[in-house]
Formats: structure tokens, C-alpha cells, sequence
């Protein structure tokens, strides 16, 4: 997970599935060394470097397989769409997270596996 801070930090220190990243510079060596099978990024924190880093994942065989979403405070469809060209493969808005409603939570399980879901509905719900 890329991000300044979305879910708690004690959260976080405890659980070997999640590694909280809150520098760029830091994002090719932490997957490097974890080998994630997804990334959470927040755009509203990398937008400025978010297209040079997907380029870069999606161009190198090591990293391209890894499934990428996007976390944003609010849906655009310009932005959302050249997103999804440079490979994002979900985008998870702000409020669907916030959402206590069945299909939002339905929507992080159909993402995530089931440990990282119940750490999301844990912090965000």
C-alpha cells in the first residue's frame, strides 16, 4: 500500500500480508523484496509520480503481472480512464470505502483476499 495513511499504523505493524510505503523512492524496492500480488495506490498522494510508476511496472516482466488498483477521494472519468490504460485494474473511491452498505464491502472482498478484506473492513468500516 502506497499512501501517507489510509488504514491505522498499529494495524499495519502487526500484519505480514500489508506493507505500508509512505515514499516513492520506496515503492520498486518494497516489491522487490514482498513479490505483491497486488498494489494499492493512493493517487491523491502519488498523482504527480503515479504515471511513471505504472509505466515502469507494466513495461518490466518482473512486476507486470501484479494486479494494481487505485485509490482516489473521488471518481473522473478522464483521469479514471487514462488510469486504466496504463494498467490500473480497480479503482476504489473514498466513499465506497466509508460505505457500511453490503455492496461496498462486497466490492472490497471481490478485490482483495480474505485477510487483507477483514484488515480493510477492521480500519475503514
Amino acid at each position: 500500500m502506497v499512501a501517507p495513511k489510509i488504514l491505522s499504523v498499529q494495524i499495519l505493524a502487526s500484519n505480514k500480508q500489508v506493507k505500508h510505503i509512505t515514499s516513492v523512492d520506496r515503492v520498486f524496492p518494497a516489491i522487490y523484496e514482498m513479490a505483491p500480488n497486488i498494489i494499492v495506490f493512493d493517487y491523491d498522494f502519488l498523482s504527480e509520480d503515479m504515471e511513471k510508476i505504472l509505466r515502469r511496472i507494466r513495461t518490466n516482466s518482473y512486476y507486470n503481472k501484479i494486479k494494481i488498483c487505485c485509490f482516489k477521494s473521488s471518481p473522473n472519468r478522464k483521469i479514471d480512464g487514462f488510469l486504466k490504460v496504463l494498467g490500473v485494474n480497480h479503482v476504489i473511491y473514498k466513499d465506497e470505502l466509508q460505505s457500511h452498505t453490503k455492496s461496498a464491502i462486497n466490492q472490497v472482498k471481490s478485490i482483495f483476499d480474505a485477510a487483507v478484506t477483514d484488515l480493510l473492513v477492521k480500519s475503514c468500516f
